[in-house]
């Protein structure tokens, strides 16, 4: 009896699966490439959809999608909820909310970084978008600029005794775990936006040193436009960020469902909430269809198909990697820009 129930769960887990990733697919390709939105000028360079430098988001709030802006109402009053209208009624649209506290550390170009979408969208108004305090909230945590990373032992005196509900989105063979199976103790997630061929900062700080380490329990296709040689189931940072939430979401609600009478949290807010999980996509699904627009305009193959694939790695294979070294050389000269840019803006903070 006890093999069927399991092979049952594991049945309806597949297939439920199946049905997200076939929304997500449904959701990107919904993306046409065509929308556009007035750049705006924000510190000192033209933007579109939301700085990378201050995490402002560009666009008009009467395009995003409800949760979102629901979200960012919230947000908007100092965290007390001032909506008028019942959220938990029937099709009245949800804030979107994490299932835990999401702390975001940048150690990559901020022009590759996904986790800023995240930041972008889920803080809102004017303010730093570095700390929040309510449940589900954001937390941009900046390397290159100076941020300090927390010390997430928060009722421990021993230094090397690891939290009991941080836990550091990070695979590691034979260190980290699936995190569906730590879920239920999880109420902050720490995510390094970084590089493909990952970073070493978790060996080298403390702080995250002391984290456990999790993994998607699951392995995704990815549907980034960067070319990688990761091989599968490497998939970006935001991408990663919203395969956590539906996860994690999923076993919190199970745990609750074990409460019987205790359990408030109906399976329609369940439904709802993961639902809006997808519109953690948004800006992704702009930039996806702008680049793969682009290249159809150019007459290239589409971004991170085969065919784009095989041509990256002709272009590294070709007689002297001179035109391999020309798109390296391209990327160098972005790094270049961007830092010449940031010591401008340094300097122009100096003066006043």
């Amino acid at each position: 009896m006890q093999t069927i129930r399991k092979n049952l769960y594991m049945s309806q887990k597949s297939s439920k699966l199946e049905a997200d990733e076939q929304r997500l697919v449904e959701y990107l390709n919904s993306f046409d490439g065509k929308t556009s939105f007035p750049r705006r000028t924000c510190c000192n360079s033209s933007r579109s959809l939301y700085c990378r430098e201050c995490c402002r988001l560009l666009v008009p709030d009467d395009v995003l999608p409800d949760p979102i802006s629901l979200r960012r109402e919230v947000k908007d009053t100092g965290g007390n909820n001032e909506i008028t209208h019942d959220t938990t009624a029937d099709n009245i649209p949800r804030p979107l909310k994490l299932p835990f506290n999401l702390h975001i550390v940048l150690d990559d170009r901020r022009c590759s970084a996904t986790g800023l979408h995240a930041v972008a969208m889920l803080n809102s108004g004017e303010e730093n978008p570095k700390s929040a305090d309510d449940l589900g909230s954001v937390t941009l945590i900046d390397v290159a600029n100076g941020d300090d990373i927390p010390n997430y032992d928060y009722n421990s005196i021993d230094p090397i005794e690891q939290s009991e509900t941080a836990f550091l989105l990070f695979p590691s063979p034979g260190e980290s775990v699936p995190i569906d199976s730590v879920a239920h103790q999880m109420e902050t997630l720490v995510v390094l936006d970084c590089k493909w061929t990952k970073s070493s900062l978790c060996r080298k700080n403390a702080n995250l040193m002391k984290l456990r380490k999790v993994h998607l329990s699951n392995t995704y296709n990815t549907h980034y436009w960067r070319w990688h040689n990761a091989g599968d189931g490497c998939v970006s940072t935001i991408e990663a960020i919203y395969y956590a939430a539906m996860e994690v979401s999923e076993q919190k609600y199970q745990q609750l469902l074990s409460l019987e009478d205790q359990c408030t949290f109906t399976l329609q807010d369940h439904l709802a909430d993961q639902s809006n999980l997808i519109h953690l996509l948004w800006l992704f699904g702009h930039q996806r269809a702008a680049t793969f627009q682009a290249a159809n305009r150019d007459g290239k193959p589409a971004p991170g198909s085969a065919e784009a694939k095989e041509l990256a790695r002709a272009l590294r294979k070709q007689s002297g990697e001179y035109a391999w070294r020309s798109e390296r050389n391209k990327e160098i000269g972005k790094i270049l820009k961007e830092e010449c840019r940031r010591m401008k803006e340094l300097g122009l903070k100096k003066k006043h």
